[in-house]
């Protein structure tokens, strides 16, 4: 029975140290393990503290057929308006026809000098360029007013 006892507690001894080599003490120096194993520690590894950044506000903007019903209600004068993206990006295109009288080759020289550009700002976008004309026909021009989404509102 006594020899039972001293194989038991010799067991437990070696369990011990077995267990001491496999985990090794705390605050000790990790072991290197070699290339293509994978060691899992079980103490947590302190990480890089990461600084949480306030988030700029960014306006969402407006979905395309609320961009084109406010243009078109801004310059009426458009015909065929839409808005899309393609893989020269999103862009606000329309078609001016031939000019019917003075008021309307004003609000043609408005649209085209910023105003069409502010309509689209409004909803949340920003003109990344003039607005370019493709003369289609005589006195009929087809207009490309490329935006991107999400500028600061200000």
């Amino acid at each position: 029975m006594k020899h039972i006892r001293v194989l038991v507690a010799g067991g437990a001894l070696a369990a011990l140290a077995a267990g001491y080599g496999l985990f090794g003490k705390a605050g000790s120096a990790p072991t290197t393990v070699p290339q293509g194993v994978v060691a899992i520690s079980t103490q947590p590894e302190a990480g890089p503290r990461v600084q949480r950044v306030a988030s700029a506000s960014i306006a969402v903007g407006a979905a395309p057929a609320q961009v084109e019903a406010q243009v078109r209600q801004a310059y009426p004068l458009l015909r065929d308006v839409a808005f899309g993206c393609d893989a020269r990006g999103c862009a606000v295109t329309a078609t001016i026809p031939p000019p019917t009288d003075d008021a309307f080759l004003a609000k043609r020289q408005e649209m085209l000098l910023g105003g069409l550009a502010r309509t689209v700002e409004a909803l949340g976008y920003a003109a990344s360029g003039p607005v370019q004309m493709e003369e289609i026909s005589e006195n009929l021009f087809h207009i490309r007013l490329a935006v991107v989404q999400g500028r600061p509102r200000g």
